[in-house]
C-alpha cells in the first residue's frame, strides 16, 4: 500500500486478480460482502471508530 495525497490510501491489484475476482459467480462476491457486515457488527465501538479513522486517512 502507498500513501494517498489526499487521505486515505490505495492499493494496486494486477489485471489478473481483477479478472479472478470478476469470474466469481455474483452470489458469491455478495455472500462476502455480507459476511464482512456480520463481522463488522461483532466489533466494539472503539475498533469502528480506529477502522473508520483509517478509511478517512486520519
Amino acid at each position: 500500500m502507498k500513501k494517498s495525497k489526499t487521505q486515505g490510501f490505495d492499493y494496486y491489484l494486477t489485471t489478473e486478480a481483477i479478472e479472478r475476482y470478476r469470474e466469481k459467480p455474483p452470489a458469491l462476491r455478495l455472500k462476502w460482502l455480507y459476511m464482512g457486515s456480520l463481522l463488522r457488527k461483532g466489533y466494539s465501538k472503539d475498533v469502528i471508530k480506529i477502522q473508520d479513522k483509517f478509511r478517512e486517512g486520519k
